[in-house]
């Protein structure tokens, strides 16, 4: 009897709650692995829940200020990073899901040590290898670019050497993004099949000097013309190839007009149409995938579409005081959810942040038929369908209508029904699900990219 007894008592501290103490979790979130551990004390405002993560010493145990502790559940938000959670007590666990940056996932706690879960994506390549691998500098006049080259062991045959252009924003050698490293993914495939890969980290990224804030689409494009340039003389008579994945397909075709030998273009999730109009649309789809309603999308496009308008057409110092002219004519008429958290002034600077700037005059100016009337090689155009970032459909018309002849004869066009703008298989296709999707980039799509490059060459 006296067992039966404690045994009672044990299982009736957990099933009546039992909260107090610390609380350990594992988990992996966005390809990231993270600990985290709970000191919970007391009940209801009485108590207290201090969170600390053991894996980043120099983030120091915090104390909640806003919590809920009951008998058998507890939720709280760790408002300097807007995280939070909300569990449950089911047999000797805490389950719940945890919140941040509109990404939701299980977390579950245990009164037991838990061990770090491996961190990263099931594509993400493991070694030994089977092709070669070196570590680049390539100097464009001070700029020093900082990159991988991997490519054959056996170096017979003149393979072909393609360079990887990421997209918008700073981004380093693998285009690492919510946890997934598709180029490092898409080299370590090509090269595995006879292909030489160099990708590398933006200008001002990781191990690249200069400075990325102040750079434009034409200094981008200068460093992918350094780099062609240095792998022309490294590797005489190798067919040289750029992919350029979304504005990095921008970048990679002002760069080719200026490099008459290269052999093909690889235009992934890119611009056929021109910048102005891709980020218009932009502002309309996107806040409509991610759940908002179409009057607040339009709002967000009418936005941008009259900051477009007036930094094409005045100097830099005149659009803060332009745009918030602009607002305070149709402030009256704006939602309130748009305009309760910000004033004219700082929505015209946080406008102005984004597209005041070089970089963004020759986004919004750039054509691609500027530049396809100018080019006479092989081009490979890939979409997915479910882009929300750059709509398939028109930039694929606009690279069919907009290349000569025989580049268009030459060239290939292949659009995929389930793949969205990092060309991964989506279900909601919002950007958010980016990092829930464990793909990096399909499979079909990089069998579809070495097929090419073995007959275009």
């Amino acid at each position: 009897m006296k067992i039966i007894i404690v045994l009672f008592a044990l299982v009736s501290n957990v099933a009546f709650g039992q909260l107090e103490g610390i609380w350990h979790s594992s988990f992996k979130v966005a390809g990231k692995s993270l600990l985290m551990d709970l000191d919970i004390k007391g009940i209801g405002r009485d108590g207290s829940v201090t969170v600390s993560i053991p894996d980043q010493p120099k983030m120091k145990p915090e104390e909640m200020s806003e919590y809920a502790i009951f008998k058998d559940s507890l939720s709280f938000r760790w408002t300097r990073i807007g995280l939070s959670f909300t569990g449950k007590l089911t047999n000797d666990s805490l389950k719940g899901n945890m919140s941040q940056s509109g990404l939701t996932w299980p977390v579950t706690f245990t009164q037991s040590t838990q061990t770090a879960i491996a961190a990263g994506r099931p594509q993400d390549p493991i070694g030994p290898f089977t092709y070669s691998e070196s570590e680049l500098e390539i100097k464009n006049k001070k700029i020093k670019i900082a990159g991988t080259f991997t490519y054959p062991t056996d170096q017979k045959e003149a393979f072909p050497i393609l360079i990887l252009v990421s997209g918008s924003g700073a981004q380093d050698r693998n285009c690492e993004i919510m946890g997934h490293k598709p180029f490092w993914v898409l080299a370590d495939y090509l090269s595995k099949n006879g292909v030489g890969v160099f990708r590398y980290d933006d200008r001002g990224v990781s191990k690249s000097s200069g400075n990325f804030e102040t750079a434009s689409e034409s200094d981008f494009a200068a460093d992918v013309l350094a780099i062609l340039t240095y792998f022309q003389k490294k590797y005489p008579g190798h067919p040289l190839g750029i992919y350029g994945h979304s504005e990095g397909g921008m970048i990679g075709l002002r760069a080719a007009v200026k490099f008459p030998e290269l052999t093909f273009l690889i235009e992934s999730a890119s611009v056929g149409t021109n910048g102005k109009d891709v980020l218009i649309h932009q502002q309309y789809d996107i806040p409509l995938a991610n759940g908002l309603s179409k009057e607040i999308a339009t709002w967000n496009q009418r936005m941008f579409i009259e900051a477009a308008k007036i930094v094409m057409t005045s100097e830099a110092k005149s659009f803060v005081p332009n745009y918030s002219n602009w607002l305070t004519s149709v402030w009256s008429e704006l939602p309130d959810s748009v305009k309760e958290t910000k004033t004219e002034k700082e929505m015209a600077e946080e406008m102005s942040s984004f597209i005041n700037t070089e970089w963004a005059r020759e986004f919004l100016k750039y054509d691609a038929a500027d530049y396809l009337k100018n080019v006479q090689i092989p081009i490979l155009v890939l979409n997915g369908k479910k882009d929300i970032q750059v709509s398939w459909e028109e930039n694929q018309l606009g690279f069919k209508q907009k290349m000569s002849p025989k580049t268009l004869a030459s060239s290939k066009f292949i659009a995929y029904e389930d793949l969205n703008h990092l060309l991964q298989p989506c279900v909601k296709c919002d950007i958010m699900e980016y990092a829930t999707i464990e793909t990096s980039l399909s499979p079909i799509v990089m069998k579809d990219i070495l097929n090419w490059l073995k007959t275009s060459k």
